[in-house]
């Protein structure tokens, strides 16, 4: 056995996937024989299946056959078993192991010939179904992922169809009338032709497992994908997001938009070093993505001092406006907590809400594209964040947003219409902290 207890992640769910083929070949073999098995019951009680010269012979060989469909019946579920357990302590069969246990099993159809030849005759066993049992055996070997065990079980195959048919061809007398089934080219023709099922069998091996590998990077990088992606949002919106086609013309969405800003900044940031300011900044932002995170909401981008997120795009959310109101709500008492434990610099937040219609989708080049919001909605929501400064607030939502949330916990007080920057039309705005 060849022990891989200390592979390397990507390597470690290869193993895994190639020994969960290997114990599906064996439960596909372990059908097979238990096929056999029962056609061979079903054979013997169907009257007029067999000449009845030859019935006394088929019925002699039920037992002996039955034995050995059932001894690989058995054979193959403890293989089965077996790598059963390889799979759960992360262990790879051997070369030996394979090699062996296909040699065993090619043998099978030899063994059957042979049963046959004792009872029936040498010829009556060649042109029997038995020979086409083993370019069944090596199809299967596919499952191995293994060219060149494809290729040995052809090999051995062949050779042994082709020593059976030369060693009862040769020496053993032909009845009357059966001349053409002791024609030695129609042998070696059978043989060539069960090697090449082997040919086969290691090219589809190889294709295989060149797509099974395939299908093991692609998943590995988009795991990779979906942990680096969810460090900045849910990992459900992460989902959405890489499995969400890229429409050129995007796609209109409701949706409730968020715009925070740091107050001061400059002045916060005024005599510290860049690695400073960039840890300061990482904790601020660590704290605040998680709790939008956990309000089902995004954050679409950073602004250097502040950030937008977004409630209701891309996954589709009812409670839009409750959740941004209460993620809001939540990143003002958070950094209250953070400030009086000292944790950070003496920090004020403006935060601004607005909900409307917005085209979402991904903008950019053919090389790099990004995930973005477009419409009067962000611009609104922009300018109600700029609007704190005036108001002297935390946190200033539009008429529309208030509207649609639902037990606020806390004091709402009416600034009334005020003219935003940019608009032409007054928006309400109300002052939640």
């Amino acid at each position: 056995m060849q022990r891989r207890s200390e592979a390397q992640p990507g390597s470690q769910t290869r193993l895994m996937a190639v020994l969960d083929s290997e114990r599906r070949r064996a439960t596909l073999t372990a059908w097979v024989f238990a096929m056999l098995a029962g056609l061979l019951g079903v054979v013997l009680l169907i009257p007029g299946a067999w000449p009845e010269r030859l019935y006394e012979s088929i019925y002699r060989l039920t037992w002996p056959m039955g034995l050995l469909f059932a001894g690989m019946l058995v054979y193959e579920l403890v293989l089965r078993f077996r790598i059963r357990r390889l799979l759960l302590r992360s262990h790879l069969p051997g070369w030996v192991f394979r090699y062996t246990n296909s040699l065993i099993e090619i043998s099978v159809p030899t063994v059957i010939i042979i049963m046959l030849a004792q009872e029936m005759g040498h010829l009556q066993a060649l042109s029997s179904a038995a020979p086409l049992l083993y370019p069944l055996f090596v199809g299967m070997t596919v499952l191995y992922l293994d060219k060149w065990v494809s290729l040995f079980a052809g090999s051995v195959a062949a050779f042994q169809l082709g020593w059976v048919a030369w060693y009862y061809l040769h020496g053993h007398p032909i009845e009357p009338g059966m001349e053409l089934l002791a024609e030695p080219s129609a042998y070696v023709i059978k043989s060539a032709l069960v090697f090449a099922s082997g040919l086969v069998a290691g090219f589809l091996a190889e294709e295989l497992k060149k797509q099974l590998a395939q299908a093991v990077n692609h998943a590995e990088e988009r795991d990779h994908a979906v942990s680096v992606f969810g460090q900045h949002v849910s990992p459900e919106i992460a989902e959405r997001l890489l499995r969400q086609k890229i429409e050129i013309g995007g796609e209109e969405r409701e949706a409730c938009v968020m715009f925070l800003d740091i107050r001061d900044f400059s002045k916060l940031a005024s005599g510290k070093s860049p690695a400073e300011v960039m840890a300061y900044l990482n904790l601020l932002f660590g704290e605040f993505i998680d709790i939008v995170n956990a309000h089902r909401g995004i954050v679409n981008k950073f602004l250097g001092d502040g950030f937008m997120a977004v409630f209701g795009a891309p996954v589709e959310d009812t409670d839009k406006c409750s959740h941004g109101v209460d993620a809001a709500l939540e990143i003002i008492s958070r950094l209250q907590q953070m400030n009086a434990s000292g944790s950070i610099s003496p920090t004020r937040v403006g935060i601004g809400l607005h909900v409307g219609h917005l085209m979402t989708g991904n903008v950019g080049a053919s090389t790099r594209k990004e995930y973005t919001l477009i419409g009067e909605t962000v611009n609104v929501a922009a300018r109600i964040e700029e609007a704190t400064k005036l108001f002297n607030a935390n946190l200033l939502v539009s008429d529309s947003v208030l509207e649609r949330s639902s037990e606020l916990g806390t004091e709402v007080e009416d600034m009334g219409l005020v003219e935003l920057k940019g608009q032409r039309q007054a928006v309400r705005l109300y002052k939640l902290a």
